[in-house]
């Protein structure tokens, strides 16, 4: 698709919020964000395009506030905002709709290669991250994650999925097992090794859309998640599991956090990716019949598996 009109339309929006004027735009992800790169004087840097119905100007603006209070603590955890805050928010138009935008840093480093080592190194970054204070003048959203379970898109091609991951979170609520592990930190929101990149020694996180404050537990629930569904053996997940685990708790700032709560998370986890799936996604029969196979799958998984304090896992994957 020709994205020409577009990108001149997105550099005369950031140039006139930045006051710079040799801004160069070229689309690396056309999907419901638009992801793209960026060129100016000042640097490289990616500029992400949400859709208005997805993050409200206001939420884009805490998000580049939330990066860079966590560069102010640890400027190797995540990718700053590019610009200043300022921009952070502004509308633009992308054929015809509106989007809110958010210019950030590149991070440095490699994708993930699916090795132990970078897996441990994504556990110790996540730590760092879970280890920042959480003050009240980082003015954050505060998310318990339950927001996914009121009967918004009950109906869709995906309903009847979303029914059953919601009737295991129900379910897990109902047998009054504990769903918090009683601490409280800045939550990336989408915590899987793909969205960091990798150095000899240390990882950067970036793609904060989904970013609160809120139960740790929510974020390495989402890396329980993600494994679930990926095409490994079950013992090569276990093998991931534990070297993500070590990276965590080998942080010099990790918490010992207690992890008994995971599966009820895992289900948040599945019932967010549904809701989102089911609402901005038009899906092929292929597709659809694979997602619903994925939640049949995740939710068996959780159910079966026992889950310790400390994270480690019998019968799963």
């Amino acid at each position: 698709m020709d994205h020409s009109l577009n990108l001149k339309a997105a550099e005369r929006t950031l140039s006139g919020v930045t006051g710079l004027t040799d801004v160069r735009l070229e689309v690396v992800v056309d999907g419901v964000n638009k992801t793209l790169t960026g060129q100016c004087k000042r640097g490289d840097f990616y500029l992400r395009l949400s859709p208005a119905e997805l993050h409200t100007a206001d939420a884009v603006k805490s998000e580049a506030r939330t990066l860079a209070f966590i560069a102010g603590h640890d400027a190797i955890v995540a990718t700053r905002p590019f610009f200043e805050d300022s921009h952070a928010g502004a509308a633009f138009k992308w054929s015809g709709e509106t989007y809110h935008g958010i210019a950030t840093t590149v991070a440095m480093g490699s994708p993930f290669d699916n090795s132990n080592k970078q897996m441990s190194l994504f556990g110790s970054v996540l730590a760092k991250l879970h280890s920042i204070p959480v003050l009240e003048a980082l003015e954050v959203q505060e998310s318990s994650g339950a927001g996914a379970l009121s009967d918004a898109a009950a109906t869709g091609p995906l309903a009847e999925s979303v029914s059953t991951a919601r009737t295991s979170v129900h379910a897990w609520i109902t047998d009054e097992t504990p769903i918090h592990s009683g601490a409280k930190a800045i939550l990336h929101g989408d915590a899987w090794p793909g969205n960091a990149r990798f150095q000899s020694s240390s990882a950067t996180l970036f793609d904060f859309e989904h970013t609160s404050v809120g139960d740790p537990t929510r974020d390495i629930a989402n890396v329980a998640w993600w494994l679930t569904g990926i095409d490994q053996t079950p013992q090569r997940k276990s093998e991931l599991w534990h070297s993500f685990l070590e990276g965590y708790r080998s942080s010099m700032n990790s918490r010992d956090l207690d992890l008994s709560c995971l599966p009820y998370h895992v289900y948040l986890s599945e019932l967010r990716s549904l809701l989102f799936l089911n609402t901005f996604i038009a899906l092929s029969p292929e597709v659809e019949a694979s997602i619903k196979d994925g939640t049949q799958h995740r939710v068996r998984t959780w159910r079966d598996c026992t889950v310790g304090s400390d994270g480690s896992i019998v019968h799963a994957w």
